[in-house]
């Protein structure tokens, strides 16, 4: 039998079947949500807007903890009657050590007010009106000092 006269007919001849339909029919579409209206896309993102606070420190992403940094220096900056340059100077330094102020034990946050209420390795100096940041990095161990001694080593001391 010739090939193409195989794919053009429609019966079934011997062990060679031709399907028209696909096989998967009986799957069925995945329900999406259709948002046609402007005023329900603005209610999800006021929503989302308002949970975005919500999360533990290390879960929020780098745009909220620089909101969330500017709001703290505002308070910093009433509580200890700081100007203009020097409030900006603390912003540059949380915002230069953002990555290294990731951890929940580095910033004291409260997930219910959605403010950060101490910064751990935040100094501030009363004579200047100056901040530091006393981050203590950790250096990576060595591998070599745990090595346990081989059976002979232990012999020869």
């Amino acid at each position: 039998m010739d090939l193409k006269n195989i794919l053009s007919s429609n019966n079934k001849s011997g062990d060679i079947q031709v399907h028209k339909k696909s096989s998967f029919s009986h799957v069925t579409k995945f329900h999406t949500t259709n948002y046609s209206n402007k005023t329900e896309i603005d209610v999800l993102l006021e929503k989302e807007k308002k949970n975005l606070f919500y999360k533990s420190w290390n879960k929020l992403d780098n745009s909220t903890k620089n909101n969330l940094f500017k709001e703290f220096v505002s308070l910093e900056k009433q509580t200890h009657n700081l100007n203009e340059k020097q409030s900006l100077l603390l912003t540059n330094l949380l915002m230069e050590n953002m990555k290294k102020l990731n951890k929940v034990s580095d910033v004291e946050y409260n997930q219910d007010e959605c403010k950060i209420t101490k910064i751990h390795y935040l100094i501030f100096d009363i004579n200047d009106k100056s901040y530091s940041l006393n981050i203590v990095e950790k250096k990576p161990k060595s591998n070599i000092s745990n090595k346990s001694k081989s059976r002979l080593s232990k012999f020869i001391k």
